[in-house]
């Protein structure tokens, strides 16, 4: 497996932590949780600011960020176009 392939499917997977512990991390106050979110938000928000650009206009009457799961599929794109 081509080192590339295997790097965007760690970058998929930090992509997935992050979305999910963003339903979470105002809820809690575990000090844990919150760091992973912020180091994996370094990593993953300057990806994702382009997209959200993007989607702004017409993702303010869905009220949810659908912007990690469009660059997962675009992730999962490219990793299949590489292998």
């Amino acid at each position: 497996m081509p080192i590339i392939v295997r790097l965007l499917e760690i970058y998929t997977l930090i992509v997935l932590a992050n979305a999910l512990l963003s339903w979470f991390v105002y809820g809690t106050k575990n000090a844990v949780i919150r760091q992973i979110y912020e180091f994996t938000g370094r990593i993953v928000d300057p990806v994702l600011s382009p997209i959200r650009n993007a989607l702004q206009p017409a993702s303010r009457s869905f009220g949810i960020d659908i912007s990690p799961f469009i660059l997962i599929i675009l992730l999962q794109i490219l990793t299949r176009m590489l292998w």
